[in-house]
């Protein structure tokens, strides 16, 4: 049997049997779904991407709210809650990776907390269960799991408990607030 490599994007080269266990881990994101980008003027923004990207305005926020003045944007919105999330307040700027499942979205958080990352913040936003932490050049980055009820208008940002079993977690789906 040949020994197939697969080059990583530093150059390494990865044998197919690395390559498989890698994937086996239990820690692969299906990669970026949105993004969140510093705006001036979400509101203005969110026409300039709706008239020149022909996105749909999907959700948003005064600047009195708690996260300021926000929109939320989505060329998909019946399979995506939003693509780009545009926020007042740069702090709020960040980079979302999908997980595929609520296992690997608890694995994705060991993985982080073992390797002593700071969580900033997790959350259930109801269309997703997410949680937040910077880079080293202190960058947010988000990874989350879609839970399938696109029935709430972002931003949503309930806290959420890792701790609790899934059977819980997955109740939070459908509670009311």
């Amino acid at each position: 049997m040949q020994n197939t490599t697969i080059s990583n994007t530093r150059g390494k080269a990865w044998s197919a049997k690395e390559a498989t266990m890698r994937k086996q881990a239990g820690c692969r994101n299906t990669g970026i779904h949105h993004v969140g980008l510093r705006a001036k003027n979400p509101a203005a923004s969110a026409e300039f991407y709706r008239d020149a990207l022909g996105m749909e305005v999907v959700g948003g926020t005064a600047p009195d709210h708690p996260l300021g003045a926000t929109a939320f944007l989505s060329s998909r919105p019946d399979e995506e809650s939003h693509e780009i999330a545009l926020f007042a307040n740069p702090a709020f700027a960040h980079i979302a990776f999908k997980v595929s499942s609520l296992a690997e979205f608890r694995s994705f958080h060991a993985r982080l907390v073992q390797k002593n990352i700071p969580i900033k913040f997790v959350f259930n936003h109801r269309a997703s269960f997410a949680f937040y932490f910077d880079d080293p050049d202190g960058n947010m980055i988000e990874v989350y799991w879609p839970t399938g009820d696109l029935s709430w208008r972002q931003p949503v940002a309930e806290p959420l408990d890792l701790s609790q079993p899934d059977e819980a977690l997955l109740e939070k789906i459908t509670a009311t607030t």
